[in-house]
C-alpha cells in the first residue's frame, strides 16, 4: 500500500523541473547559487540580460524562503501538483502487475 500526505500551503514560484510538476528544492538551490555567482562573476558583461537573471535569482530564492519558512519546523524539498487521474492510474496499473502469478 502506498500512502500519500497531501498538504495544502503556498508554495508558488521556483522552477519545476523537466516538466514533470515536481520542485525538487536541492537541484534548485544549487542551481539559482551557480546563477547568482555567474551574476556576481560576469554581470557586467549581460548587458541588458542582467536585470532577467535578477529575476530569476529572485523567483527561486522567493520561493525557496517559502519552502523553508511556510511552516514552523518544516523544510518542503520535494513539492508536485498532485494529478489524482494520473495518480489512480499509475496506481491501479502497479497494484494489477503486483497481483500477477506467472
Amino acid at each position: 500500500m502506498i500512502n500519500i500526505l497531501v498538504i495544502q500551503v503556498d508554495l508558488v514560484g521556483g522552477y519545476y523541473d523537466a516538466g514533470d510538476n515536481v520542485k525538487f528544492g536541492l537541484p534548485m538551490a544549487f542551481t539559482t547559487t551557480l546563477l547568482a555567482w555567474s551574476v556576481i562573476e560576469f554581470g557586467s558583461s549581460m548587458q541588458d540580460q542582467l536585470e532577467n537573471a535578477r529575476a530569476a535569482i529572485r523567483w527561486s530564492t522567493d520561493y525557496l524562503l517559502k519552502a523553508a519558512t511556510t511552516t514552523p519546523d518544516t523544510l518542503y524539498v520535494q513539492v508536485s501538483k498532485l494529478n489524482l487521474t494520473a495518480l489512480h492510474k499509475s496506481l491501479s496499473y502497479h497494484s494489477a502487475s503486483m497481483d500477477r502469478t506467472s
